[in-house]
């Protein structure tokens, strides 16, 4: 980690250390972040907060134990080596998304499609926009369209666009896939985190990601209503030899192989894994 003048660690650095926690406490990433220090300052100086400082402390704490997520506490998250504005307009970016993108940068870069390079992106439901401008960062050439349903949403996202200088790269749509989508032109890509938690164990999830946007986790009865309509909705979008890459929840796999089978538009299906080896994305290719 690149340390300030003066060696200590920048606040985007600092929330690094929470999104892949290297074994500090909660209590610890609040400090460091207060005192924008490192956790051996911590250890060996033993700072005094002030009073301002002392609470401010104890408001972020009391607010974590009401469950709010700490990356709503602090306003920024980590994905893919880059650091994001977050608030409770967004979903929280995981690290499950990041084999999304490591597998999307590796197929734009290395393929072209019927000799053409690849050139277009689509992000369904951006969020936060932490797919649309990374994959924008890695792949100057390429041009991303990311729509959310939701303005707050794209609010984060155009202020996330800004701060990493994509702005001349990435256009962005209110638009709501389940109601259709006709953008005037193919995509060489459709990539997409939708909803996929079953509306009924919303209530059994933890009460940090209970404070995220229901509609950014609800994926109706059986956590499929968002990946049907992207499977149905895909192949219209995307140009001959262009593919859909969606992540999707627990034991959905199979189904959504089936419904790509089931439309005949696509000729090559794929599942990847993710770290724990469950099936998390798949990827459908226009044939």
């Amino acid at each position: 980690m690149t340390l300030n003048e003066g060696g200590h660690a920048s606040r985007s650095q600092i929330v690094t250390l929470l999104c892949y926690n290297f074994g500090m406490s909660e209590d610890e990433i609040i400090l460091t972040y207060i005192l924008q220090c490192r956790r051996i300052d911590l250890q060996l100086n033993k700072p005094v907060l002030t009073p301002e400082q002392r609470q401010r402390f104890d408001e972020y704490v009391a607010r974590r134990k009401a469950g709010e997520p700490l990356q709503y506490i602090l306003g920024v998250a980590h994905f893919y080596g880059l650091e994001f504005k977050v608030n409770p307009a967004v979903l929280v970016p995981r690290p499950e998304t990041e084999i999304l993108v490591e597998e999307a940068l590796r197929r734009f870069k290395g393929e072209t499609i019927y000799g053409e390079p690849c050139r277009t992106i689509l992000d369904i439901g951006t969020g936060s926009g932490n797919i649309a401008v990374t994959l924008a960062k890695h792949i100057p050439q390429a041009r991303v369209t990311a729509i959310d349903i939701s303005e707050k949403a794209l609010e984060v996202a155009r202020a996330n666009v800004r701060a990493h200088g994509v702005a001349d790269h990435i256009d962005f749509v209110r638009a709501d896939i389940l109601q259709g989508f006709a953008p005037g032109q193919a995509f060489d890509m459709v990539v997409s985190n939708p909803p996929y938690i079953p509306s009924g164990q919303i209530a059994s999830l933890p009460a940090d990601v209970q404070k995220e946007p229901r509609m950014a986790l609800d994926g109706g009865e059986d956590g499929l209503k968002f990946g049907r309509a992207l499977i149905k909705s895909s192949p219209p979008l995307l140009r001959k030899g262009g593919c859909l890459m969606m992540e999707f929840g627990d034991g959905q796999g199979l189904v959504l192989r089936a419904l790509c089978e089931q439309t005949r538009a696509f000729s090559h299906i794929e599942i990847l894994h993710d770290l724990n080896g469950k099936e998390r994305i798949i990827i459908a290719k226009i044939s």
